[in-house]
């Protein structure tokens, strides 16, 4: 399996699972949505 292509799958996979993350952080900071 070529390297760069595991790399973008890993960031994908990163910034799909941190997205999530990143509106439940602010929603709880700022009360409600």
């Amino acid at each position: 399996m070529n390297l760069e292509i595991f790399f973008q799958l890993a960031s994908l996979i990163f910034i799909l699972s941190a997205g999530p993350l990143v509106i439940i952080l602010l929603a709880s900071r700022g009360g409600n949505l």
